[in-house]
């Protein structure tokens, strides 16, 4: 396990970022550094609950966003963690995600 992880980060499938906004508060807080799995097989094995890195449907910036629901043909419902609605823009914005724009796991 550890060495899959040192491969990893070796081969860029596993690298830090940097998390901005409160969208997520309080599992991650702002200015939190978060491990990020780039990996074919972390996106792969994806479960309601996991928090992922995908794309902005709407814009070119990445968010983070918590699994809450997955379709098959739809795509990846994503909801932020803090309860506060003015502080997260999620699927009750976007719509389900595609798989094509996800990024990666955050390694929570």
């Amino acid at each position: 396990m550890a060495f899959s992880k040192i491969w990893k980060f070796f081969t860029g499938k596993l690298r830090i970022i940097t998390i901005e906004g409160d969208s997520m508060s309080p599992t991650i807080k702002n200015g939190e550094f978060k491990w990020v799995d780039y990996s074919k097989k972390a996106l792969e094995m994806l479960k309601v609950g996991d928090v992922v890195l995908f794309k902005n449907p709407f814009g070119k910036n990445l968010i983070v966003k918590r699994i809450d629901d997955i379709d098959i043909e739809k795509g990846y419902w994503m909801k932020g963690d803090n309860k506060n609605i003015l502080e997260s823009t999620d699927s009750e914005t976007f719509g389900y995600v595609k798989s094509q724009n996800l990024k990666g796991k955050v390694l929570v």
